[in-house]
């Protein structure tokens, strides 16, 4: 098995659990942030997913917000609205590493704070988060910034098409 492939077949894994988790609890909705700009080539992937998702999904108990148009940052996503009594929230935002290789993707059990790479402060958001890996985490703003704008565009774009139609396919057995 290639090294996309095991990255992918994880993800798969771990995130048919989240909607059996979902399923379970019976939420009101399933709400999916997608955070990001694609000003910034490394900062893109949230909404990458979110385009995707944005014209895919049918369900209108399952929301999309944050896309290519519709940039969420750290600045305005203490306004989102949810409109929903009891929703499970999903973040969805590009992160760096030090230690895992560009291409990956792991769920976090918890939300997550956007601009935390470039030192921003924001409020943590979600029930769970996708961090898909897009560059090295130098420790340092200035060179974090440096691989943000310079990360490989055709990764994160097939990295992200790979993840929205995992998620698309997991969807598909909400029971909302």
């Amino acid at each position: 098995m290639s090294f996309d492939n095991c990255v992918y077949a994880n993800f798969n894994f771990e995130f048919n659990k989240v909607i059996k988790r979902v399923n379970e609890k019976r939420y009101s909705d399933l709400i999916f942030i997608c955070i990001g700009t694609n000003k910034i080539v490394g900062d893109s992937f949230g909404p990458i997913i979110g385009e995707i998702l944005k014209r895919n999904v049918k369900n209108r108990k399952i929301k999309v917000i944050g896309d290519l148009t519709n940039n969420i940052n750290s600045k305005n996503i203490k306004n989102i609205k949810y409109n929903c009594d009891n929703p499970y929230v999903i973040s969805i935002d590009s992160a760096l590493s030090d230690t895992i290789e560009p291409g990956n993707v792991f769920i976090i059990k918890k939300g997550l704070v956007p601009g935390s790479a470039l030192n921003k402060k924001a409020t943590a958001i979600g029930n769970i988060a996708i961090k898909g890996i897009v560059a090295k985490d130098e420790k340092s703003l200035i060179k974090n910034y440096y691989n943000l704008k310079n990360a490989d565009y055709k990764l994160i774009l097939k990295f992200s098409k790979n993840i929205s139609k995992i998620i698309l396919q997991s969807i598909k057995f909400l029971n909302l």
